[in-house]
């Protein structure tokens, strides 16, 4: 086989281990005549972080060289794996001669083994060598085929390395050609082209070079909608449809992922703490989503995350890098297009503010003042005491401020209110008790929050981190009810339902306001009568509905203490997605308390609804 440097270290390291087995004991042939007089020494074979290359070679090691004293070794990760036989497991005996029978629902990826040995047995090809583009199952099927002897069996690129371009297509909109995929292609991958089309709107058109892939007429940015997606017969795709769920503001159901705990990292967890992990898949999905920078070497991070990008997709960083630029580019121009001709929007066009003065007459009469006075089609929100979100600093002249700028432009388009996410910390580093309680209860209503909201049915918002559209304020503000001095935020939030604005989310860290725990549990008490003074004014059907649930099974609580036993490992879980370092008898102890001060906070807020 013809290899290079430009491949992926998949079929390198598995090529090179082929080999050194080779050059020791000779071809499978020879062994099996003198296997005692080729065993000069044991062969170690390093194979990284490779579970392809490892469950491969164990079969051709048993079958081919039986006996052989031949040790598999590799990264910490790959001895950590699961060692239960997988889909290449049997792949690997199917291509080793092994006749097995097929089964109902069997793997595609076991299918495309068929195939090849099925099409190895047919007349002789012209070898071929594998070009840098290639990846995944596919270059591997290569390397297999050519190994074997076999050539130009498959014929294709490889669908799971193309999530990644259709994740970054459905952030950002625009097209791709993705040359070499086929639409009538055997592997299981293959769907990601009908579940990008299905949730997020990226048509697929198969031409003679390959796929091309767009937005064209689709909106990228749904947000009302959860996406439900079983994912047992393709696993390596859930990297990239997570992140594109979450960037996107949209819910994830996902099923048929148990495996995804034993690949290359703990691929459930690494999502959801938006880590690499030494994992590819990792690598390319956070960078095509911007979780991550692209590596730059003035960052020192050039060689780590190519290294580890390099094991399926050596090409993808340079090739998303050429996407970036040429995205710049043309925003670049939309914007010196927009500036000449004095029209479309400036860099005004959302302002984020605090600091109002009040005159004396409280913070419904700033926000008055505000929005009356303002030039901006969208304010940015903060609470005085707030610390602002890195978005709000950026400043807006610099490359990186006009991107923060163009994607919050992007969500805020034609909504009445944009949720903002906001986190509670403490300014110690040893936190009291009293803030680790509130620090746990925020974490748990703030994904409430984000939770309801993105599934269209919004029951909280802070006014301490909220972009409003002026236009819609002005519209709701006979329904702020002024004679409370509180609760501008939940009260523009129902006004803007009762009018049909829409509300959407961006849920990221760039946007994420920081609070701060108040020091004592009489503050704390008096905040929470302040919130439940209000409630007696809500009228929204949903806000209702949640606040009387979370209102009786708290009560409940307090007649049937057991109740604890169903509702601690639900809001626990609330609180973990947000604060995945809160133990869990902070949690726990929130919950025995939770009660007590729900039924004082409903009575004193019912005496002091009218107080500040």
């Amino acid at each position: 086989m013809r290899v290079s440097s430009d491949m992926p270290d998949d079929v390198l390291v598995l090529h090179d281990a082929l080999q050194q087995i080779r050059d020791t004991f000779g071809t499978p042939a020879k062994w099996h005549l003198s296997p005692s007089l080729e065993a000069k020494e044991e062969v170690e074979l390093y194979l990284k972080n490779c579970g392809t290359a490892l469950r491969f070679l164990q079969v051709h090691i048993a079958q081919c060289y039986p006996g052989a004293p031949i040790t598999l070794t590799g990264d910490q990760r790959l001895m950590e794996r699961d060692g239960k036989p997988t889909t290449q497991t049997i792949s690997a005996r199917i291509l080793h001669g092994e006749e097995i029978p097929v089964a109902p629902g069997e793997s595609p990826y076991i299918t495309l083994s068929r195939r090849i040995v099925e099409q190895y047995r047919g007349p002789q090809r012209n070898q071929r060598s594998v070009s840098h583009g290639e990846s995944g199952d596919t270059s591997r099927h290569y390397q297999l085929a050519e190994r074997f002897g076999l050539c130009d069996l498959v014929d294709e690129r490889d669908w799971s390395s193309a999530a990644f371009w259709y994740e970054y297509v459905a952030i950002h909109g625009g097209e791709l050609l993705l040359e070499g995929l086929t639409s009538d292609s055997l592997q299981g991958d293959r769907i990601v082209a009908d579940m990008y089309a299905q949730h997020f709107g990226v048509q697929t058109e198969f031409l003679p070079e390959g796929a091309l892939i767009s937005t064209k007429g689709q909106s990228s940015m749904n947000k009302a909608k959860a996406v439900s997606i079983d994912f047992f017969n393709c696993p390596d795709l859930y990297p990239a449809v997570a992140l594109t769920c979450e960037k996107l503001g949209m819910d994830l159901q996902a099923t048929g992922t148990d495996r995804l705990r034993f690949k290359e990292s703990d691929r459930i967890e690494a999502v959801r703490l938006h880590e690499v992990r030494n994992d590819h898949r990792m690598a390319m999905a956070l960078m095509a989503a911007d979780w991550i920078p692209l590596p730059n070497s003035a960052q020192g991070i050039d060689s780590r995350l190519q290294e580890i990008v390099a094991k399926s997709y050596p090409g993808f960083i340079s090739q998303l890098s050429l996407q970036l630029r040429k995205r710049d580019e043309n925003e670049t121009k939309t914007r010196r297009k927009r500036d000449e001709n004095g029209s479309g929007l400036n860099y005004e066009h959302i302002v984020p503010i605090k600091g109002i003065n009040d005159d004396g007459k409280g913070k419904k009469h700033a926000l008055s003042k505000l929005i009356h006075a303002a030039k901006a089609e969208y304010v940015w929100l903060h609470d005085d005491d707030v610390i602002l979100p890195p978005a709000a600093t950026e400043p807006v002249c610099q490359p990186e401020g006009w991107s923060v700028f163009c994607q919050t432009k992007a969500v805020c388009q034609h909504s009445g209110l944009v949720i903002l996410p906001l986190k509670m910390e403490s300014e110690s580093d040893e936190p009291s008790l009293l803030e680790k309680l509130q620090i746990a209860e925020y974490a748990a209503i703030q994904e409430l929050t984000m939770r309801t909201a993105k599934a269209g049915k919004a029951v909280m918002c802070s006014g301490a981190n909220l972009i409003v559209r002026r236009e819609a304020w002005l519209e709701c503000e006979s329904e702020l009810h002024p004679e409370i001095p509180s609760g501008d935020d939940m009260f523009l939030l129902e006004a803007m339902k009762r009018r049909g604005k829409k509300i959407t989310v961006i849920d990221e860290p760039d946007y994420t306001a920081v609070v701060r725990p108040v020091s004592t549990w009489r503050a704390f008490l008096h905040q929470r009568m302040r919130w439940a003074g209000k409630a007696p004014k809500y009228t929204d059907p949903d806000i209702l509905r949640c606040g009387a649930l979370i209102v009786a099974v708290n009560l409940l609580q307090l007649l049937c203490p057991l109740i604890i036993l169903i509702k601690f490992p639900i809001e626990y879980s609330l609180i973990k997605k947000r604060e995945p370092r809160t133990p869990w008898y902070v949690a726990l102890l929130l919950e025995i308390l939770y009660p007590f001060y729900i039924l004082i906070s409903i009575l004193g807020g019912l005496f002091r609804r009218n107080r500040w």
